[in-house]
């Protein structure tokens, strides 16, 4: 299940600056989540990195993304990976709709299907990171 307002957030974000899929997962997981974000290739173009593309094994650098360090905005729910870069990085908050997710990362609250409720598109994680992208970019260009 996709969060709320990821595809508007995705469609609004590519506007204003070039993305990139960058997981520590495997090739094959990152090409399927992108395809899953953007399925037609609008957002993404393309660039996706995987583990296996990355310089580092246990954290992610801006090495391999093309751009200049002080130009890259970094999304990501978790901070640790990016040592190097958190001066980079806006920490998104996990999105656990299934109850699957809070076990996975030891959440003793209840998922958002357990609490019969969803994110907000208007007011969720991804409309307010929206905002402060959109800050930014209005700030730097």
């Amino acid at each position: 299940k996709l969060r709320p307002f990821a595809h508007k957030f995705l469609e609004e974000a590519s506007k204003l600056f070039e993305m990139y899929v960058y997981t520590m997962g495997e090739r094959m997981y990152a090409v399927t989540m992108a395809h899953l974000l953007d399925p037609t290739g609008k957002f993404f173009k393309g660039r996706v990195i995987s583990q296996r593309d990355s310089t580092c094994r246990q954290t992610k650098d801006l090495d391999i993304v093309l751009g200049a360090d002080s130009a890259v905005l970094i999304l990501d729910d978790t901070e640790a990976v990016w040592p190097k870069h958190r001066a980079n990085l806006i920490v998104m908050e996990r999105y656990h709709f299934f109850q699957s997710s809070c076990r996975q990362f030891g959440l003793e609250n209840p998922s958002l299907t357990k609490a019969e409720r969803d994110e907000s598109k208007d007011e969720g994680a991804l409309a307010n990171v929206l905002k402060v992208l959109q800050r930014i970019h209005s700030d730097f260009f």
